[in-house]
């Protein structure tokens, strides 16, 4: 019986994870250039079941009863890369990666990647995020200064002066090395390195919105909430036997 409550409070654990996750896709439904994460689960080793102290178990030979669970666990949290929609907004400082690929950023804590383009100018002509990190061109920080600019379609930023410089845009092999570190921005997860980005395309004027299908995700909510109530009930139950054994075991004694 015991077994049976911690299998229940596995169950509970995993649902009420999961729901973190998806609260967070939906809280996040509209925040521009944002990846999903989706929670995969994988089941406790099963354990074979024998029966003991049976008079006809030499006779027929069988000792095994069957296998026994012990719940689930949360294996690994990846973050869903696909292409969100793009919307056009028509102001200049909103830029937009078509396909793989990210923007790359300079921060207190070193280089970090976005998807992000809701760029902004900052008051010294720097083109910068919107918690005021610089963006980077292959050479370094964007200066654009005061006045109109363009943006290429292969990244090239292009002010009243002249050419500024070059977005700087990065792939990796394996997005799998990338982890959210908060405002949009991801770092490098081990020895991975960034590559340059080739043949992609920067819209200016666009930005990508969210991937997070807000009613697929409320769909989710729903079946992970009637699953924990589910494991909930069977805690519960297990306890009240446990109760009523301990009872049954005052009354003999």
């Amino acid at each position: 019986m015991v077994r049976g409550l911690y299998t229940a409070a596995a169950g509970m654990s995993v649902q009420r994870k999961k729901m973190d996750k998806l609260t967070n896709n939906i809280v996040n439904s509209e925040t521009t250039g944002f990846k999903k994460d989706i929670m995969v689960t994988t089941p406790f080793k099963e354990v074979m079941v024998k029966r003991l102290n049976d008079p006809n178990v030499e006779a027929y030979g069988k000792t095994e009863v069957g296998e026994l669970g012990y719940g689930s666990y949360v294996s690994e949290v990846f973050t869903d890369f696909s292409q969100g929609a793009l919307e056009k907004t028509g102001t200049p400082t909103d830029l937009a990666i078509t396909g793989d690929g990210f923007f790359a950023i300079e921060t207190a804590k070193g280089e970090r990647y976005t998807r992000d383009g809701t760029f902004s100018i900052n008051a010294d002509g720097y083109l910068v995020t919107q918690g005021g990190n610089y963006v980077l061109g292959e050479n370094g920080r964007i200066y654009i200064g005061a006045g109109d600019f363009s943006v290429s379609s292969d990244g090239t930023v292009t002010g009243i002066g002249g050419e500024a410089g070059r977005l700087r845009l990065v792939s990796f092999a394996d997005n799998g090395v990338l982890r959210k570190e908060g405002d949009n921005l991801y770092y490098i997860y081990g020895e991975a390195q960034p590559g340059n980005l080739e043949n992609t395309k920067v819209l200016q004027g666009w930005k990508e919105g969210s991937n997070v299908d807000a009613t697929e995700e409320m769909a989710d909510m729903i079946t992970v909430y009637r699953r924990y109530e589910a494991s909930q009930r069977i805690a519960g139950m297990t306890d009240d036997s446990l109760a009523l054994t301990v009872n049954l075991g005052k009354v003999g004694g």
